[in-house]
């Protein structure tokens, strides 16, 4: 009898691990919502059922429920996909404890790399540099603690989470008070805390993909340029970075190997870093799949799912002993396909695919669970396929990922598709000078035009929080510090 796998997860992760998994002779059970009952997972697993409800609490996120079908069907595996329970240690554990294998790393290690600045603390006992960060807040007025010298814009984010929901970036102090405030009114923000890091605009983004199995064998894979991002959501991505030195390369390798090697990881994990010229800052450990992960996949011709299922029931990494650090054999482009439009302030878009069409060649990958008929819903991610190509010269992945774009026809929502297009044809992208604030300093997509009310409005808005926030303060000085970089367009334009 196959053994039985549970996924409890949507859209193009939960094909690929249907798809992975069935390769391998597992029989794959989806549980899925009552809005993708349509949905291409659903018709494509072995079998399916389906939540009582669609709201989330009810459905991917309600672990009691995943667990009691789990046991009920006779599961030997979940599988969590990303997003939703996948970081959970919580989760994890309830498996373990219901003799469910759970196919990522152990709860003990989700548990180490959730809390954000207890991890930088331990990457600090490592000598690994971190951007200067705050403790965590649980007040507006927590911002005073942060002194004079804290340098702004500053990111405020919660301390556990991860795929860069609720981050705000604030250019001054007034508007990091408005922002906590905003951010401690969700419940789970106030039991875990949020905190306080300094932005680097135009540093770059920068993550390590990484296995390492249960005999400490670790496989260090090519990194990934992940810097132009929309609400701190990627939408470019390419491996290797234009913008990391062989020297650099190094040490951001090194500083993975120590830290997975001092926290006793067992799976598969992004090492993410800031880069600001020569220097490197340890960010966080994502510990699930990621939407790049196709990108190191490419690099070595494997398929990471399989992968990580292997290690997750003890195996040892193929052709690894001590540590392997892989070369780049390919440039890869890695863009996100988005129902939103880019028009609108990038406003999610839902409806009925009434028309889907593409053509690939040899270097081009489309994962998307669209097709002719589908529908988009308004309660989920806007995300809906990943494209990617790949080629031995940068510009010629660009070239050709330009091209494939122009092959894509999608009607019934709006996509990001010509934003994607114009994005392909910037001049600093081309130049591999992606930076953190790329759409609002090096990007100029914006249709729709602002009228001067709306200017006028926004403005006033702007300088009289800078005047209640500066009233007893050097004006001359403070003047300054306004020149933030993109500080009007990021109000205006819903980067």
């Amino acid at each position: 009898m196959a053994k039985k796998v549970l996924i409890p997860n949507r859209g193009v992760i939960a094909l690929d691990i249907i798809n992975s998994l069935n390769s391998l002779g597992l029989e794959t059970i989806l549980l899925h919502s009552p809005e993708d009952a349509l949905s291409l997972p659903v018709r494509l697993a072995d079998k399916s059922y389906k939540f009582f409800s669609s709201r989330l609490e009810d459905s991917y996120m309600d672990q009691d429920t995943i667990i009691e079908k789990a046991l009920e069907l006779g599961v030997d595996y979940i599988h969590p996909g990303y997003g939703f329970l996948s970081e959970r240690p919580e989760f994890a554990k309830a498996c373990r404890d219901n003799n469910i294998s759970f196919i990522g790393p152990d709860y003990q290690i989700l548990e180490a790399v959730r809390d954000k600045i207890n991890l930088k603390k331990l990457a600090e006992s490592l000598d690994i540099k971190t951007i200067r960060y705050s403790g965590k807040l649980s007040s507006p007025l927590d911002a005073e603690a942060i002194g004079d010298d804290f340098k702004f814009p500053v990111i405020i984010k919660p301390v556990q989470g991860s795929g860069g929901k609720g981050i705000k970036v604030a250019d001054f102090r007034k508007e990091a008070q408005d922002h906590i405030k905003d951010l401690l009114k969700r419940e789970e923000n106030r039991k875990v805390g949020i905190f306080i890091e300094e932005y680097l605009p135009y540093g770059q983004h920068i993550e390590v993909p990484f296995f390492r199995d249960v005999k400490g064998n670790i496989l260090i894979l090519p990194e990934i340029e992940s810097s132009i991002q929309r609400r701190f959501q990627k939408i470019f991505q390419e491996s290797p970075s234009p913008n990391v030195s062989e020297q650099l390369r190094r040490k951001i390798f090194n500083a993975t190997q120590k830290l997975i090697q001092k926290l006793n990881y067992v799976g598969l994990g992004f090492a993410e870093f800031i880069v600001d010229g020569d220097m490197a800052y340890f960010s966080e450990i994502n510990p699930t799949f990621q939407i790049n992960t196709l990108i190191p996949e490419l690099q070595i011709t494997a398929n990471f799912v399989k992968k990580q299922f292997a290690i997750s029931r003890g195996e040892l990494l193929h052709d690894v002993e001590g540590v392997r650090i892989i070369e780049a054999r390919h440039h890869v482009l890695l863009v996100s396909l988005m129902a939103e439009n880019p028009d609108d302030r990038f406003q999610p878009s839902t409806g009925t695919i009434t028309e889907f069409f593409h053509y690939s060649a040899i270097r081009n990958i489309f994962k998307t669970n669209l097709y002719t008929g589908a529908r988009i819903p308004a309660i989920y991610d806007p995300y809906i396929g990943k494209i990617v190509t790949y080629a031995v010269k940068r510009e010629n992945a660009i070239k050709d990922l330009r091209t494939f774009l122009d092959n894509i026809i999608i009607r019934g929502i709006h996509t990001n598709l010509n934003f994607l297009k114009h994005l392909m044809e910037n001049k600093h992208l081309k130049e591999g000078k992606t930076i953190n604030d790329f759409l609002n300093l090096k990007c100029n997509y914006q249709k729709r035009s602002h009228s001067e009310e709306e200017l006028m409005i926004a403005t006033a808005l702007l300088a009289g929080a800078f005047h209640i926030d500066n009233r007893k303060k050097n004006y001359k000085s403070q003047l300054e510090k306004m020149k933030q970089p993109g500080l009007l367009k990021r109000l205006l334009s819903g980067y």
